[in-house]
């Protein structure tokens, strides 16, 4: 045996001895759309999923964003733990596929900020007003820390209401906006 194979045999003994107990871990759940009902309160979308459970804000999200935006969304809760996955889109009734439609169209909407006019901070509350590739917009989020996610050379800032916006690299942004962020973070 060399020293080569030798190597691959200890890394399968290895791997051989994770603790993989919890089958269901790795295992996709698929949702009957027969036994799912979406609904809207407020600005939230709700779910039930019959002999299941109730959440009361569910969060789709594309897993083939590009290629198959149709097909396999995934339903999370707000901690982010997946309640299971629609096949199709084309399974589910008229207005169920229109409220997730609306969602999935809010969630991945994402106006990249061009410009920061000003940065308010009051007590945890800030609130933004920027010009978009999509026009001007003013916005609210809580901290700093708490609503921008660093995404390569710059951000994604998730406001109040959970829209997101997008600054795709700060070293892009005009002297102005680029002082009067680093001057906030």
């Amino acid at each position: 045996m060399t020293e080569e194979s030798t190597q691959v045999t200890d890394d399968i003994n290895a791997g051989e001895m994770l603790d993989l107990k919890d089958d269901n871990a790795f295992k996709l759940r698929f949702l009957d759309p027969a036994e799912v009902e979406f609904f809207r309160a407020g600005d939230a979308l709700r779910i039930t999923i019959e002999r299941d459970r109730s959440c009361l804000r569910v969060v789709p999200m594309y897993s083939f964003p590009r290629s198959m935006r149709d097909q396999y969304i995934s339903l999370r809760d707000m901690a982010g733990d997946e309640l299971g996955m629609i096949r199709s889109l084309d399974e589910l009734d008229r207005d169920a596929r229109k409220l997730l439609e609306e969602e999935l169209r809010r969630r991945y909407f994402t106006p990249v900020i061009r410009e920061i006019k000003s940065i308010s901070d009051k007590f945890g509350i800030v609130q933004w007003e920027v010009e978009t590739d999509r026009g001007p917009k003013t916005f609210i989020t809580r901290s700093l820390h708490d609503s921008l996610k660093e995404s390569g050379a710059g951000f994604i800032i998730t406001d109040m209401e959970d829209n997101r916006y997008e600054i795709r690299d700060c070293s892009h942004l005009d002297s102005h906006s680029a002082a009067i962020l680093n001057r906030m973070i």
